[in-house]
């Protein structure tokens, strides 16, 4: 798991913060959703959101964090002529951590924000 971190480049960093943040806001919410009722209940819509645009916002860095990785790959390759094929192919996979990472937890974000309004929604029926 270290190495995966170490591998990912330094936007890994950014999309930790903003799986906890996406974590905590899923907790908060839960016990909200718990304790509140009616009308309370129902101005969570919008710290629930929260959770799926942090999650979105989460992939963004992802899909950045590969495309820097390839640019920085890329200009190894310049600078160095002749390379390794397998060099490359380390590169581009490492380079892909962060886009994987941050679906991950973009489809993660998606169940927690689901679960949240559905919950929301019949909270606020009862």
């Amino acid at each position: 798991m270290l190495r995966f971190i170490y591998q990912s480049g330094p936007f890994i960093w950014l999309q930790f913060l903003l799986a906890l943040a996406i974590l905590v806001l899923t907790l908060l919410n839960s016990v909200r959703l718990i304790f509140y009722k009616g009308a309370r209940a129902a101005r969570l819509g919008a710290s629930i959101d929260a959770i799926l645009f942090w999650g979105s916002l989460t992939a963004i860095f992802g899909f950045l964090g590969q495309w820097v990785g390839l640019y920085r790959g890329a200009n190894a390759i310049l600078d160095y002529g002749a390379v390794n094929p397998q060099m490359v192919i380390l590169g581009i996979g490492e380079s892909l951590g962060t886009s994987v990472f941050g679906l991950f937890v973009l489809v993660a974000a998606a169940f927690f924000w689901f679960g949240l309004r559905t919950a929301r929604r019949w909270r606020m029926t009862r």
